[in-house]
């Protein structure tokens, strides 16, 4: 192929730098723990590496050029194009090293972690070359990765999940801006970010982001294709609402379905194993007052008499305030811990609320889009 061929705008480049994006994309929501997924995550790395690798070679015979006069004889090609080629595959790399850094790291195991690092330093590297806001951020970004893992390596656990949606967030966004809304790639990220989310128990804007990117994807794609499958296959995950009932000396997992008799009973399915399987579980009803909602769980509050203003808003159980027996278990009592719920309406700050205050949210009110 010939250089002029290979630089021509609309020709093998920007395929493959689309390509490259979309195999990123695809990357971060790969288990890197999963075996099945460590193996198709190499793959795509492997590709990716191949495919830069080309196009620097390519962009490396810029450089052998001596003069002007060369580059202006190339058809729809200056040499502040060339230019803007080469920060963008500057741009292109150091984000890959990054998304490969990240999914090393989540294969959570000291060969991971030591690859991660590797990889979070190129990046680094390149993010110093680059002279952009984002690029100061992802700089920012990647020395608290590097700094992060050495002490997970040297035994200081610091790893903050946080971390991943900070990251992929800007990912979703870097994907907005390039390809648009309605790109496969765009889509990817989002849903990548909707499962970040959700792994952080905010299942709200997780799946507020899922219905968003799912209508997009139906109206663009269709509903056969690859990209609305996956999304409407995380957001049915996410719409899981999981309850915990305390017996008399057990606790069980279970799928809240509905309320009935005006909210009085609460259809459940389960108990949910650790390896579910819903041919083996049961529908059965229980007292609503006896429902406790799921670290995730979306619910609304509901009879509180000294927070009367909070009755009616809609937030996330992220955590559980468990007081200590007189027996010395840890166990949750309805009656006396709490749920910590953190409110959509971002102006309220997280409170403790009985169990007893709260009803699960199954179906979400119309909201703004994330």
């Amino acid at each position: 192929m010939s250089f002029c061929a290979l630089f021509a705008p609309q020709t093998q480049l920007f395929p493959k730098r689309s390509f490259s994006s979309v195999w990123m994309t695809q990357l971060v929501k790969l288990d890197g723990k999963n075996e099945g997924e460590k193996a198709g995550g190499e793959e795509i790395i492997g590709k990716f590496t191949a495919v830069l690798g080309d196009m620097k070679s390519q962009l490396e015979q810029l450089e052998q050029l001596e003069q002007l006069e060369q580059l202006e004889s190339l058809e729809s090609l200056d040499w502040g194009t060339c230019l803007r080629l080469r920060d963008d595959l500057t741009d292109l790399e150091a984000n890959g090293n990054a998304n490969i850094g990240h999914f090393y790291r989540r294969m959570n195991s000291k060969e991971g972690k030591l690859r991660a690092k590797e990889q979070f330093e190129k990046a680094r590297d390149l993010f110093k070359k680059m002279h952009t806001k984002e690029a100061e951020t992802s700089l920012a970004k990647m020395k608290q990765n590097i700094s992060e893992l050495e002490s997970e390596l040297s035994g200081n656990e610091v790893h903050d999940e946080g971390i991943d949606v900070i990251y992929l967030q800007r990912d979703y966004h870097r994907c907005l801006g390039i390809y648009g809304q309605s790109s496969s790639a765009t889509i990817y990220a989002g849903v990548a970010l909707a499962k970040a989310l959700r792994d952080e128990r905010r299942t709200l804007e997780a799946e507020r982001l899922l219905h968003k990117l799912v209508d997009i994807s139906l109206r663009t794609h269709g509903h056969d294709h690859r990209s609305t499958k996956y999304a409407m296959s995380v957001l049915t995950y996410a719409r899981v609402r999981k309850v915990v009932i305390r017996f008399e000396d057990v606790s069980g997992l279970f799928q809240a379905l509905r309320y009935e008799n005006e909210g009085e009973d609460c259809v459940v399915q389960g108990p949910i194993a650790f390896e579910r399987n819903v041919d083996e579980e049961e529908q059965c009803s229980f007292d609503s007052t006896d429902i406790i909602p799921f670290l995730g769980t979306p619910v609304i509050c509901h009879g509180l008499q000294k927070a009367a203003h909070l009755n009616g808003m809609i937030g996330d159980v992220r955590d559980l305030d468990v007081k200590e027996k007189q027996d010395g278990s840890k166990y949750f009592d309805k009656d006396i811990d709490r749920c910590v719920v953190h409110f959509e309406d971002k102006s309220l700050a997280p409170v403790k609320v009985k169990a007893t205050n709260l009803r699960v949210v199954f179906d979400l009110p119309n909201g703004d889009d994330p």
